[in-house]
């Protein structure tokens, strides 16, 4: 398994493309970000080139040249004029006919759970469960569930063995510390228990951190690097 780093959180007082060389220097070989329109993307490439890093992930717009990618998509609010069976059938055909495009551009495209307690009021999937009876009814290996730690503990808990059970649906993570989504050192949730189980499971896919530092940025991803790889 192998680590990647949401650079939307971290570093924000210093220009997007330059938190790639930042992430690099404490010794992360992947990045992930949101809303790749608001962004120089020939720049972001370029950067990455630069210093050896992957673009493990971003949410789902043109495609640009990556050779391995994970679209992230959502699946938006409950409609209160549809019932959950209704919204639900449609979810499928769609992330159906998104899989011919997933194979054509050889991309592989994750959709996300996320909690509706905390953070995302009203969003239709906040169930790992629920996202993983869509993915068998979609039924193609280019569509796989995105694991959020973070959200599932917040809305199901059983976090190991609801991963170890559906490994198989899982393409790609992300993850917090439980509660105030800060570093994954702190809170309930024991990520060495977690991170090992997904390394058992025989996972060789990206392992993201999506969190908000709760100290300075550097202090708080080299304390995170220390905690994730020891030493």
């Amino acid at each position: 398994m192998k680590y990647s780093i949401c650079i939307e959180p971290l570093f924000e007082k210093t220009p997007f493309e330059d938190r790639v060389k930042i992430v690099s220097e404490i010794g992360f070989g992947a990045i992930e970000f949101w809303d790749p329109a608001e962004k120089d993307l020939d720049r972001l490439k370029d950067e990455c080139s630069k210093y050896n890093m992957t673009i493990a992930a971003c949410t789902v717009k043109d495609f640009w040249g990556n050779k391995r990618l994970n679209a992230l998509v959502l699946t938006g609010e409950i409609e209160k004029d549809k019932t959950i069976k209704e919204q639900k059938s449609r979810i499928i055909q769609s992330l159906k006919e998104a899989s011919k495009i997933a194979e054509s551009e050889n991309i592989e495209i994750v959709l996300e759970s996320l909690n509706s307690y905390v953070d995302h009021k009203d969003y239709f999937l906040d169930s790992s469960r629920m996202g993983f009876d869509i993915l068998k009814e979609v039924g193609s290996d280019r569509i796989k569930l995105l694991f959020d730690v973070y959200h599932m503990q917040i809305m199901e808990g059983n976090i190991i063995s609801n991963i170890k059970e559906n490994i198989d649906l899982i393409g790609h993570f992300h993850s917090a510390g439980v509660p105030g989504r800060h570093e994954l050192y702190s809170g309930e949730l024991n990520y060495k228990n977690i991170i090992t189980a997904i390394n058992d499971s025989g996972y060789k896919g990206h392992f993201g951190l999506e969190y908000w530092p709760s100290m300075d940025d550097l202090k708080s991803l080299r304390q995170t690097k220390k905690f994730l790889y020891g030493g």
